[in-house]
């Protein structure tokens, strides 16, 4: 099984963080055990081990389509946990019968596994544009961050341009419940995200 990359993620000064190695696994590979990917095309596939040394994985997959009412793109985003790799959270968000410019992809480098908060419950985040359109507005972007069986989101707009050029978008709406610490930190990722292009999922 080929390692695109592998890295140490650790939370600075924070005394209950513990060390998080992170692999992301070629998609085009067969992977190392059997997942029930949801998508036809598995676009990322990412693996994590924390101190009791189980193998987790994060999956981003898409399905597409085309019939006579137009183009259809659906996104998921699954995490498996555990020695049986239970499937902890299943992300579906589409795009249904597009007859415009559709735009349905994952965020080129969203995707993290940290533990910001120090909780030692790992927080998977990802983002993903979805649109219907054919205009020059901002395509709708979302940003999830998955903590545990808890989901919080940036829900908001990428940046684009006004018939004169003007740039426009880059601002959300916050859905963070209880959890200042870790919107602080989506929020300041949400702007480094904002340059950057979808990954694309062409069939």
């Amino acid at each position: 099984m080929m390692v695109v990359s592998v890295m140490m993620v650790t939370t600075a000064g924070a005394a209950r963080a513990e060390n998080l190695h992170v692999e992301q696994l070629v998609a085009t590979a067969p992977p190392p055990v059997k997942l029930p990917v949801k998508g036809t095309r598995l676009v990322q596939l990412w693996r994590w081990k924390a101190a009791d040394g189980v193998a987790n994985y994060v999956a981003l997959s898409t399905t597409s389509s085309k019939t006579k009412r137009g183009e259809s793109r659906a996104l998921f985003a699954q995490i498996f946990t555990g020695p049986k790799l239970r499937e902890l959270r299943l992300v579906r968000d589409a795009v249904e019968s597009c007859k415009l410019d559709l735009v349905a992809s994952f965020v080129a480098g969203s995707l993290s596994i940290t533990d910001e908060d120090a909780d030692g419950v790992p927080e998977i985040a990802f983002g993903y544009d979805l649109d219907c359109d054919a205009t020059a507005k901002p395509t709708p972007r979302k940003l999830i961050v998955v903590e545990g069986p808890d989901k919080h989101a940036l829900r908001g707009r990428a940046i684009g341009a006004d018939p004169d050029g003007k740039p426009l978008g880059g601002d959300y709406k916050a859905e963070f419940k209880n959890a200042p610490k870790l919107q602080q930190w989506a929020e300041a990722r949400w702007k480094k995200l904002l340059t950057v292009q979808p990954v694309s999922v062409d069939p």
